[in-house]
C-alpha cells in the first residue's frame, strides 16, 4: 500500500514583518557574511536529515541547488527535519550557527500539524506562518532565521548577544508545517541567501560562488537524495505518515496472537520511474509477503509504502522476521529494513 505526502507548507512572503521589526544593529560590522555551523544539535544521516534545500529556480518550477527535488516552489529556507514527535518531546536543541545579536523572537504557538488544524484556524496559523521562531543578527545586514520552534522552548531574549553553539530553543511543530523540523533561513539585506551556494534564492541551480557553512560543517552535510526516515514492524496497519512519525508505532517483538503483521516505511527523496519493492521474509527465510507498486510517475519528496501479512493458519512460527524495502533509480539502489521478533 502507499500514501503520498503532499507538504502544506507555502511560500510565504509576510510571515517574517513580525521578526523583521526591531531588529538591533551589531556593534561588530562583518565585511564578510558569516561562517555557519549546523544549526541544530544532532547527527546528520542518522537522527536528523535535510529534507527541503532553498527554491533557486525561481519562476514555477522548483529546484534545489543541486538541480535535484528536494525542495518546493518557492521555499526559501534550509528544513533540517527529525525523525518523531517523540524525539521532538524528548528535545532537540537549536544553536546559534553563528556570533549574534538577538533581534526578535517568538515563542507561543502551539505545537500541531498545520494540516490537522479546522479551515477558520488554518488561516490564522498561515498568516503566522514561520511560528515559533528566532532571528539573529550577524551585522552588514546580515541575519539568520530559525523557525517552527516547540512552543515555550525559547531560550534567549530581544537584544542578547549569543554566540555561535548557544542554544536558542528547541525543535518544534509550531506554524505552517507538517513535520517536525527547523526551518534555517540565511538574509542578507532581507533576502534569502542559499548558504550552499552563496546566491540569492532565485539565480539558479547549479552555480555556486562560495558556501557559507564552515568547514566542519561542510564535512557533515553531504547531499542525500534518497533517505528512510521511519521504517519498521507493527501489528496493525499504518494510519499515515503521522501514525509513523509519532514514533509510537514501531514494535520490536510481535504477540504471537496477533492477527497480521504490517512492514512499512516512509522515505524521502522519491523520483519519477523508481521502482519500489517491499518483502517480508520468516525466520526460515522464506518470503511470506511482498509487495511491487508500479514505478513512479513523477518526483515527489516524500512516499509511504507497508505490507501486511495475515497470521498463518498454524500461528506464527518463533524467530526473527525481515522486513525490506528498496528503492531502484538507474543502477542506484537504496535499501532499508527493519526486524521484529516472535517469541
Amino acid at each position: 500500500m502507499r500514501q503520498t505526502l503532499q507538504s502544506a507548507i507555502k511560500p510565504l512572503l509576510l510571515v517574517s514583518v513580525f521578526l523583521v521589526f526591531g531588529f538591533g544593529a551589531a556593534s561588530a560590522q562583518q565585511k564578510r557574511p558569516p561562517k555557519l555551523d549546523i544549526p541544530i544539535k544532532c547527527t546528520l544521516g542518522q537522527d536528523c536529515f535535510i529534507q527541503h534545500f532553498v527554491d533557486m529556480q525561481g519562476g514555477s518550477k522548483a529546484a534545489d541547488h543541486r538541480c535535484g527535488f528536494l525542495t518546493y516552489n518557492n521555499h526559501r529556507g534550509t528544513d533540517i527535519r527529525i525523525r518523531t514527535l517523540k524525539d521532538m518531546e524528548a528535545g532537540v536543541p537549536v544553536i546559534a550557527a553563528a556570533d549574534g545579536v538577538v533581534g526578535n523572537f517568538r515563542d507561543d504557538i502551539k505545537d500541531h500539524y498545520f494540516s490537522n488544524y479546522p479551515p477558520e484556524k488554518r488561516k490564522e496559523i498561515y498568516k503566522i506562518g514561520l511560528g515559533n521562531a528566532v532571528v539573529l543578527n550577524h551585522g552588514n545586514k546580515w541575519s539568520t532565521f530559525y523557525a517552527h520552534l516547540k512552543e515555550g522552548s525559547v531560550t534567549v531574549k530581544k537584544g542578547q548577544r549569543v554566540r555561535k553553539g548557544d542554544i536558542l530553543g528547541f525543535v518544534g511543530l509550531s506554524g505552517v508545517t507538517d513535520f517536525p523540523h527547523l526551518h534555517f533561513d540565511v538574509r542578507h539585506r532581507n533576502r534569502t541567501v542559499d548558504p550552499f551556494t552563496g546566491l540569492e534564492h532565485d539565480k539558479g541551480c547549479g552555480k555556486a560562488t562560495f558556501s557559507m557553512w564552515s568547514e566542519m560543517a561542510q564535512r557533515e552535510l553531504k547531499y542525500t537524495p534518497t533517505y528512510f526516515v521511519n521504517t519498521g514492524f507493527s501489528e496493525t496497519k499504518p494510519k499515515g505518515r503521522q501514525d509513523l512519525e509519532s514514533g509510537e508505532k514501531k514494535e520490536k517483538v510481535l504477540n504471537p496472537a496477533a492477527p497480521t503483521m504490517f512492514f512499512w516505511s516512509y522515505y524521502i527523496g522519491s523520483q519519477k520511474e523508481d521502482q519500489v519493492s517491499l518483502r517480508i521474509t520468516g525466520p526460515d527465510g522464506r518470503k511470506l509477503k511482498a509487495y511491487n507498486p508500479p514505478r513512479m510517475t513523477k518526483n515527489q519528496i516524500s512516499n509511504t509504502f507497508w505490507v501486511g501479512v495475515k497470521r498463518p493458519p498454524a500461528g506464527w512460527r518463533s524467530g526473527t522476521y525481515r522486513g525490506e524495502i528498496t528503492v531502484t533509480r538507474e543502477g542506484q539502489v537504496f535499501k532499508n529494513e527493519s526486524l521484529i521478533v516472535v517469541q
